[in-house]
């Protein structure tokens, strides 16, 4: 094909276009991203006793459309026209319960040297149909995908945002997840005082602090 200047001209205005639509669609998000503050955490049972395992850290972001009113002082906000993207990764290795041996039991139990971050990645997102006031978060049910130990397994659970300092969002939430979804045996450590076998259920419960990105 010959390039003429008629060429030049078409590809260039196929090539702004390109640009504005970018442009446009980043314009018509919110992107937040994780601060710290964040907490994680894993609770479970045993024979034994009640454990429980934190993080510190919760990486990643969510983007928002930038028309949809994060207000919690909205008795009834509108529908979501767009779903959020929200992308998570916990390092497995931030997971803590303050006991030496629990923590290298529960790292060897997740393959944590084949597979070092838990990761989430959010599907679908509703306005929840739960009662609330002015002034309460917002809550949100919502659907994702949750990958631990290599395997990913969809989830769903109900989120609440509300509005933190500044240009800070505060995200909370809370569900029951089994190891067994995952390909993780229940840890069962021998002991002197016998073997401690421990439930398949565990309770993740979260709160994640988000900034407005520059």
């Amino acid at each position: 094909m010959q390039f003429t200047s008629r060429t030049a001209t078409a590809l260039a205005a196929c090539l702004l276009a390109a640009g504005l639509f970018v442009s446009a669609h980043a314009q018509d998000r919110v992107k937040y991203e994780s601060q710290p503050g964040s907490k994680v955490k894993l609770d479970g049972t045993s024979n034994i006793h009640d454990w429980t395992v934190e993080s510190q850290i919760i990486a990643g972001f969510m983007e928002w459309e930038s028309s949809y009113p994060l207000d919690p002082s909205q008795a009834t906000p509108p529908a979501l026209k767009v779903v959020p993207k929200v992308e998570v990764s916990i390092p497995v290795r931030t997971l803590k319960s303050g006991k030496t041996l629990m923590d290298k039991v529960m790292y060897e139990a997740i393959k944590q040297t084949e597979h070092p971050k838990i990761e989430y990645k959010l599907k679908e997102m509703t306005l929840s149909k739960e009662a609330r006031k002015a002034g309460d978060p917002i809550k949100f049910d919502t659907k994702g995908e949750l990958t631990v130990s290599g395997k990913t397994k969809p989830i769903s659970m109900v989120v609440a945002i509300e509005k933190g300092d500044g240009d800070a969002l505060k995200a909370r939430g809370a569900t029951p997840v089994k190891m067994t979804d995952f390909g993780i045996a229940p840890p069962a450590p021998k002991v002197a005082l016998g073997m401690i076998k421990t439930s398949e259920e565990v309770k993740v419960t979260f709160e994640w602090i988000t900034k407005k990105a520059p």
